[in-house]
């Protein structure tokens, strides 16, 4: 029975490990947002203005878009709504959305493909985004990776 007991706790440690090394901390020094991005993704894209960073899956299925941006339309709510209004006009089909003062998440389908947007309210009149665009036959492991990148989107400390 111990032996038992030992091996299940090495099996839980191992697997907790091994889901704490899939993602990768990503701090952006122009907005000062902080998310952990999936480490299985490589870079495609990196703006030479440093609001961001584009990424995808190794298979080339999944991309991920993370950026800051100033807020042009009046405050973090017509922001949002301006970014999800963007996203409808290349067709997509918005099924979910929650907002709070400071964030808002959206989640829709084009076809068989799937985006997850996330919204924070940052300092100095800005926000942090990303968007996770992947095949809907994915979702059980994307929707993973959104849930912990939805936790781990942060401001900075002092706007918080």
């Amino acid at each position: 029975m111990r032996r038992r007991s030992v091996a299940s706790l090495i099996v839980l440690v191992t697997a907790v490990s091994a889901t704490a090394a899939d993602f990768n901390p990503y701090g952006n020094g122009r907005f000062g947002y902080s998310v952990d991005l999936p480490d299985d993704f490589k870079t495609v894209f990196t703006p030479e203005n440093g609001d961001g960073v584009g990424l995808e899956s190794a298979d080339g299925q999944a991309k991920l878009s993370v950026w800051g941006n100033y807020l042009a339309e009046g405050g973090f709510s017509k922001e949002s709504d301006l970014r999800k209004k963007f996203e409808i006009e290349e067709g997509w089909k918005f099924t979910y959305e929650k907002r709070g003062a400071s964030w808002a998440s959206f989640s829709g389908t084009r076809g068989d493909r799937i985006i997850y947007m996330r919204q924070i309210a940052l300092c100095n009149d800005a926000m942090g985004n990303f968007t996770l665009e992947y095949p809907a036959a994915q979702q059980k492991r994307y929707g993973q990776v959104v849930d912990r990148m939805v936790k781990t989107l942060k401001a900075p400390k002092h706007c918080e």
